[in-house]
């Protein structure tokens, strides 16, 4: 039975429950986000580049010691198996609206039994001292600062920029703040380049006893304005796109494959700092709603994000809406040959060319890529035979990215991407651990695949 008192609390206005009030921040957050997310371009902008006339390249050692990174202790270990074991909360958006319990549950599941996972392997991932002893000496017989001070200075005037290397560097002891840049300032450089490092490391590239390594150099990059000293930039850069090999055969006839891959990491190092602080040409990212049946068709919790040059299989393209573009599913193409023909949309620029990498497919790793199997610079056409023989009945990950002329000056668009993720929708739904979950991911994930016959 209905009271009087009852009716009167029914009716009076309540405040709004704690954690009522956190979910609505929580998705409001998620809004604010989701609206702000844009392409970005280059790390200096467009304004500050028409500033920048002579560019002084400073690189020198920093603090940090190669190799550091490489080693992995009982608690990072346990860290990283709680992340990965958590990605078994995606699984609960299968439970639809009962995700909201689901996610939850299966992440704080799969953490749990990732934590124990990642103590069990912590010593097999830890570099014996024989080992870091021979990768040290072939670090140190290798001249990195210098190599990378070449290759940036080399590469960024063929692509336009005016660069010269800073003839004074801090002695030793001498720090590479203004007190060891004091000398260059008097120079003609209106802007000077920054390097500390670079730092090399034997990334784990999968997660499992005895992983195979991935060699990554980071650099921590700072872009100084000399008229005011003003630092305009202050980050860390990472190149981890490199080789892998198991430990030993990085080490094997006195570290000989690590030794000749350096100066090749030196280089995509040098490329990925000039294309991310002045040549970076980002696309803008489309994405189509996965719509079915019931529900699904009117609150779709997965989507397709393309990023870059789309492949036959994505006929979605610009001038065709959400609702009505028609994409394939992410599995891999299956193709005719074990040299086949790879094609791509064409890019709309001046003087075009295109550069195309293979890899091997590492699920469970956090780029899902392996070793790299076939480079091409300087395609001019929107299409490409490979000009060796794959393996057969294997999956292949690969992407395209297009180098072009600006104003005079070189740009390069980011590598094409193609993923599937979670709608605004299936975000909320799941307070926002998919959300969670995406970010820590980051976006060196969803190259394209092809399986050969």
């Amino acid at each position: 039975m209905v009271t009087e008192k009852t009716l009167h609390y029914l009716k009076s206005p309540k405040p709004m429950p704690p954690t009522l009030f956190l979910r609505f921040f929580t998705l409001l957050a998620l809004m604010v986000h989701q609206g702000c997310a844009h392409a970005p371009g280059p790390i200096l902008s467009e304004s500050l580049q028409n500033e920048i006339q002579h560019i002084g390249v400073l690189v020198t050692e920093g603090s940090e010691k190669s190799l550091e990174d490489s080693r992995r202790g009982w608690l990072s270990s346990m860290g990283a198996g709680a992340a990965r074991g958590s990605l078994a909360g995606g699984a609960g958006v299968l439970c639809y609206i009962g995700a909201i319990i689901c996610v939850p549950v299966l992440a704080a599941a799969g953490a749990v039994g990732g934590s124990v996972y990642g103590l069990y392997q912590a010593s097999t991932e830890t570099l014996p001292a024989d080992v870091e002893s021979l990768l040290r000496q072939a670090i140190a017989d290798t001249p990195l600062p210098t190599l990378l001070m070449q290759d940036l200075v080399g590469e960024g005037k063929a692509a336009g920029y005016e660069m010269a290397p800073i003839k004074h560097l801090p002695r030793s002891g001498e720090s590479a703040g203004e007190e060891g840049l004091r000398p260059a300032l008097h120079d003609s450089f209106d802007t000077i380049l920054l390097i500390e490092g670079p730092v090399v490391n034997l990334l784990p590239a999968t997660y499992e006893t005895n992983p195979p390594r991935r060699m990554g150099l980071s650099a921590r990059v700072r872009v100084i304005r000399t008229a005011d000293q003003d630092v305009l930039d202050d980050r860390l850069v990472l190149e981890e796109l490199g080789d892998v090999h198991l430990l030993e055969e990085w080490t094997a006839d006195q570290a000989q494959h690590f030794r000749e891959e350096l100066p090749r990491a030196i280089r995509r190092l040098s490329e990925k700092i000039l294309i991310d602080y002045f040549m970076r040409s980002a696309f803008e990212k489309r994405t189509y709603a996965l719509r079915g049946p019931g529900l699904n068709g009117l609150f779709p919790f997965w989507e397709y994000r393309l990023k870059g040059l789309a492949i036959p299989k994505i006929r979605a393209r610009r001038d065709l809406s959400p609702e009505k573009a028609v994409v394939e599913s992410r599995s891999p193409d299956r193709v005719d040959s074990v040299t086949p023909t790879l094609r791509w949309e064409p890019f709309i620029g001046q003087e075009v060319t295109y550069d195309l990498k293979i890899w091997e497919s590492k699920p469970g790793s956090r780029t899902q890529i392996g070793g790299i199997i076939y480079s091409k610079e300087g395609i001019t056409k929107n299409a490409h035979t490979i000009q060796t023989n794959l393996n057969s009945s294997t999956i292949y990950t690969w992407s395209v990215r297009a180098k072009f002329l600006d104003a005079g000056k070189g740009c390069v668009t980011e590598w094409s991407k193609y993923q599937t993720g979670f709608t605004m929708f299936g975000k909320v739904i799941t307070l926002g651990f998919m959300a969670l979950l995406e970010s820590t991911l980051g976006e060196e994930w969803g190259f394209y695949q092809f399986q050969t016959p």
